[in-house]
């Protein structure tokens, strides 16, 4: 199973070069328009993660006590080495994880899950059912949803204060929602209540 992961995931170089390419499409499919994009926040540090090539998707893959394939630990952090940074120690120790369990750290670049390409990446490691899927889900919103990553955690406040309450439910945000708590954050006034359908 390892092995059909790394299939799913391995990149030829001409497509590493189309990635670049596409870096100015992949910026623009991820931004709000009218606010910033501000970038990620890293797992590790909790920093910000300012520009696509500054970050790394990593994970641990191990076996479980029946001897099969336990992949967790799925994360975004700052990529070793970032020019100017001293964020040089937020991915896994690759020595520590082996030792502790006999994890090995696997990742790739953040580029590989943002944009259509990368929510296919994102869409196969659900249907693989071999990482947890709420972690899968959790990363495919914060690379894929514009804005999700800048709310999320305002999310939590805004709820529990009764400013906002989400159609489809905590954790999902329709775009109005996050566009809606984005100007609330911005100017200070309570957010316009979402009408909450029950199904």
């Amino acid at each position: 199973m390892e092995q059909q992961l790394r299939k799913h995931l391995s990149m030829d170089t001409a497509t590493m070069d189309k990635a670049r390419v596409d870096r100015a499409t992949i910026d623009k499919e991820t931004r709000m328009p009218g606010y910033a994009s501000v970038g990620w926040t890293c797992s590790a540090c909790g920093e910000l993660i300012s520009a696509i090539e500054d970050g790394w998707v990593e994970w641990l893959a191990g076996e479980d006590e029946h001897g099969a394939t336990r992949l967790n630990g799925l994360r975004l952090v700052h990529r070793n080495g970032v020019r100017g940074s001293n964020h040089g120690r937020c991915q896994y120790d690759d020595r520590c994880e082996f030792r502790r369990d006999q994890s090995i750290v696997e990742g790739l670049p953040l580029e590989r899950f943002v944009g259509v390409d990368g929510l296919m990446i994102l869409l196969s490691l659900i249907a693989d059912r071999e990482m947890p899927t709420s972690d899968v889900l959790e990363l495919a919103k914060r690379v894929q949803i514009p804005g999700y990553e800048q709310t999320r955690e305002l999310f939590h406040e805004a709820i529990d204060v009764g400013a906002v309450a989400p159609v489809v439910g905590e954790g999902f945000y329709m775009q109005s929602e996050i566009q809606e708590l984005l100007r609330w954050t911005k100017s200070g006034e309570r957010p316009l209540r979402q009408p909450h359908f029950d199904t």
